[in-house]
């Protein structure tokens, strides 16, 4: 406990937002983890909850990263780690165990926000909450690994090039691991020529960088381990007027070619089309780079929109569980933009659409337009029940059309996994293959300043109806500029709603209703305000009941009492939701708070009169 408590002070002089946890664990039970600011009475106090302790008194130190303004690169393997003790700059260090110093602290004075590599080499993460004191289970063997400090100086201020340091770190390590390194001649020289392609790196960087790599895949009495050898090959890439590239140097590594050149691109530029054996990509960034003082004063054109405010230009998601009806959702979204309708209660701006609907028939679709009532309309959107693949021709198909259309808006793509071309293991990681399919279709969308949905679907899994249940990779979202979830509310007791996210938009959540008459989904309101109000009600409605049955031993009441007057479940959301909503309501003085710590008491007694309340 003392040793618990003189970590934690430590680790506030150095400006550390610290987090309490459980014993040998990564996690503790409040659900405010990341919101709350613990203090140190908080080391000695554990918080309770029910039954529940949220943490231990003797557990494990957490920071919070994004309350302490820090950047946490965590090195997750041996060659990480190696190449981090070598590459990153010196600052405060968490050592993990026999592997080494894993975690490297930076002040996050750039505003960097977490980028995703490989998790399996490196994370580099400026917001959640990292151990820095204590033990956890190593997720390969489960052993426990102790945390000990290494540099116990001040995070030193994150340099403007950290994410690319933490990017060359990534690559070098999966590169030590693809393939087996016996000399430094022809994978050297093919390795070097793909810096100097791809890269700005200066001859001597080139050549530290060589030096570092191949005394980590090589013995380290090995003869090619020589600074003269590596001149000698920075020197003949440079006289050479053709250098190999990726391609060549991924055969050599007996890797696929697109893996070799997502890997290359993390520390450099790597062309899409085979164009690279002949001419290296370069920019002049002084020259071609952006103005931003031009910016400040250049007419940049307003975000467009499909519906405001809610399905803004470029990529969107949508997804949903099975019988959604995402599809008749989105059918009837087109035919919205294309007459000028109004959508979910929000206006459209008008203009041409096109629904590939790829799942569906002639017959399918002509019975949808009669049910949903637009057989009648002026405007019809453009429609295929057939495109090809991405890659394969769709982006110059789609591009077509909005060439040829007088005020391309919307183009919706039900569903995405129909126009997705079947890839080998071998060809990359998921996270790869979707960025590298989406990126162009991206481009697209905002270039020409049109709406571009992708429906997908939700996995399988039985965690909460969230944005993490979409199918894909994180690519596949880091590649979109919103999401929707649509759930139609089949599950016991849930309501119908629609929610979105993303970069240009303000997250919302509607609740919706489904209507089999008029097979649409009708706007009933803000789902947040709506389930606040309809929460209170009920615990209004539970403290009245509690206070009639027993005035006197119910004046004051726990919210446990209220929601097993609800019935509801000790664990469940909704029990949870009563706390949360029963301390807002004393604050903004609804209730007022009892005598005894963690009770409520109403405002005003329901059938007692004034002078007969027991308060």
């Amino acid at each position: 406990m003392n040793n618990n408590l003189e970590n934690a002070k430590a680790l506030i002089q150095q400006g550390f937002a610290i987090i309490p946890l459980f014993k040998n664990a990564k996690h503790n039970n409040d659900k405010e983890i990341l919101e709350r600011d613990y203090t140190i009475e908080d080391i000695t106090n554990p918080k309770i909850v029910g039954a529940n302790t949220c943490w231990d008194s003797d557990g494990n130190l957490g920071i919070n990263l994004k309350k302490s303004n820090l950047i946490d690169v965590d090195l997750e393997n041996e060659a990480s780690v190696y190449f981090g003790a070598l590459w990153l700059p010196q600052t405060f260090t968490i050592g993990s165990g026999s592997k080494g110093i894993t975690h490297y602290f930076y002040k996050n004075v750039n505003e960097d926000e977490t980028i995703t590599l490989d998790k399996s080499i490196v994370e580099y993460r400026a917001e959640g909450q990292t151990v820095v004191y204590g033990s956890t289970k190593d997720k390969k063997t489960g052993e426990l690994v102790k945390r000990y400090w290494g540099k116990t100086i001040s995070p030193a201020p994150a340099p403007r090039d950290l994410q690319q340091i933490v990017k060359k770190i990534c690559f070098f390590s999966w590169l030590s691991t693809v393939k087996t390194f016996e000399n430094a001649n022809t994978d050297a020289l093919q390795l070097d020529s793909c810096m100097k392609r791809y890269t700005e790196w200066s001859d001597e960087e080139r050549i530290q960088t060589l030096d570092a790599f191949f005394r980590k895949v090589l013995d380290p009495h090995h003869r090619d381990l020589k600074e003269t050898k590596w001149n000698r090959i920075v020197n003949s890439n440079n006289k050479e007027t053709k250098n190999a590239g990726y391609n060549a140097f991924a055969k050599k590594c007996g890797v696929n070619p697109t893996q070799m050149r997502n890997k290359l691109g993390w520390i450099g530029k790597t062309p899409i089309d085979q164009e690279y054996e002949k001419t290296p990509s370069r920019r002049d960034f002084k020259r071609n780079g952006i103005d931003l003082k031009a910016l400040m004063t250049e007419d940049v054109p307003p975000l467009k929109y499909a519906v405001r405010p809610i399905l803004p230009e470029g990529l969107v998601l949508i997804a949903g569980r099975p019988k959604a009806m995402k599809s008749w959702t989105m059918l009837h979204l087109c035919y919205c933009v294309e007459n000028g309708i109004k959508f979910l209660n929000h206006d459209v701006v008008q203009g041409n659409a096109l629904y590939l609907s790829l799942e569906d028939s002639k017959r399918r679709l002509k019975d949808r337009i009669f049910k949903l009532g637009h057989f009648n309309s002026k405007r019809v959107p453009e429609c295929d029940v057939e495109a090809p693949y991405l890659g394969f021709g769709l982006e110059e198909d789609i591009q077509r059309w909005i060439d040829e259309s007088t005020d391309p808006r919307l183009i919706v793509i039900d569903t995405l996994a129909r126009v997705k071309p079947r890839t080998k293991k071998s060809s990359g990681t998921a996270y790869d293959l979707d960025n590298e399919l989406l990126r162009n279709v991206q481009k697209l969308a905002i270039s020409n300043g049109v709406c571009i949905v992708l429906i997908s679907h939700l996995s399988k899994s039985e965690t909460e109806y969230s944005f993490d249940r979409i199918t894909g990779s994180a690519g596949l979202q880091g590649m979109t500029d919103a999401f929707w979830l649509m759930d139609r509310g089949d599950t016991e007791n849930a309501k119908a709603s629609i929610t979105g996210r993303g970069r240009d938009i303000v997250d919302f959540s509607y609740e919706v209703k489904w209507n089999d008459q008029t097979y649409k989904y009708e706007w009933i309101g803000n789902k947040i305000e709506i389930e606040r109000n309809e929460n209170r009600a009920s615990i209004i409605y539970a403290m009245e009941g509690l206070f009639k049955t027993d005035p006197v031993k119910n004046a004051e009441v726990k919210p446990s009492q209220v929601y097993k007057f609800l019935d509801y479940k000790a664990q469940s959301k909704d029990a949870k939701n009563v706390s949360r909503t029963m301390l807002r309501m004393a604050e903004g003085g609804e209730l007022h708070s009892g005598k005894k710590f963690g009770t409520y008491k109403l405002v005003k007694t329901p059938t007692h009169k004034e002078e007969d309340s027991p308060f």
